[in-house]
C-alpha cells in the first residue's frame, strides 16, 4: 500500500514538472505491487523479455499502476518510478482516446515521463539517469497489428529534433522556476 501523504507529494512533482493539469489524489488509478515478471507479462504480453527492466506501469486499459513489489517507496531512486507512471497517467487524463494513439505519440510520451522522472531524480540530489537510450530509437515503419506495445528501432545518434526540443521544454521550464521568486516581490 502507497502512503497517501507521498502519493500526493509524487503527483505534485510530476503536475510542476510535467507543466500538466493536476488531478485529485482521490481520481487516481488503483496502485498494485506485483512481481517483476507478472508485470511483464502484462505491459509485453507478446514478449516479456522485451521488459525484462521494467520497474512500474500503467495499465490505461485496465486504469491502474503496477509497482514492482521489490521498489522501496521511501528512497527517491524508487519512487521516481511512480513519478514517471503519474505523468501517463495525467497525459492519459488530459488526452483520452488519444493518449498513445500511435508510436510517435507513445514514443513523446516516455521520453516526457523520463525527462520528468530525471529532472525529479536531481532535485532528490540523485544522480541516476533513465530513459536515455529512448535519445537513440525511433519508430519502425512496420508496427504491430491491433497491440498496444509499440515496435522501436534503434538509429545511430539521438536526433536533432529530439535533442532540440528537450532542451528546450527543460529550459522553458527552468525560466519559469527562476522567475517564480520574484513574482512574490
Amino acid at each position: 500500500m502507497v502512503d497517501v501523504e507521498l502519493l500526493a507529494y509524487l503527483l505534485a512533482a510530476a503536475v510542476r514538472l510535467s507543466g500538466l493539469d493536476p488531478l485529485p489524489v482521490t481520481q487516481l488509478p488503483p496502485i498494485q505491487q506485483m512481481p517483476a515478471n507478472l508485470i511483464q507479462a502484462t505491459a509485453c504480453p507478446q514478449r516479456p523479455v522485451d521488459c525484462t527492466d521494467i520497474a512500474a506501469f500503467f495499465d490505461h486499459t485496465r486504469y491502474r499502476i503496477l509497482l514492482r513489489d521489490d521498489l522501496d517507496l521511501a528512497h527517491s531512486t524508487d519512487n521516481s518510478f511512480l513519478v514517471h507512471e503519474l505523468v501517463h497517467v495525467l497525459e492519459h487524463r488530459a488526452k483520452g482516446r488519444r493518449f498513445l494513439a500511435d508510436c510517435a505519440d507513445s514514443l513523446r510520451s516516455e521520453r516526457e515521463a523520463y525527462r520528468v522522472q530525471n529532472t525529479y531524480l536531481r532535485e532528490q540530489g540523485r544522480l541516476e539517469r533513465h530513459g536515455d537510450m529512448l535519445s537513440h530509437m525511433g519508430c519502425s515503419t512496420e508496427q504491430p497489428a491491433g497491440a498496444a506495445a509499440i515496435r522501436l528501432e534503434r538509429r545511430g545518434r539521438p536526433g536533432d529534433y529530439e535533442a532540440l526540443d528537450a532542451f528546450m521544454q527543460d529550459l522553458a521550464r527552468r525560466r519559469q522556476e527562476w522567475r517564480a521568486p520574484d513574482a512574490t516581490r
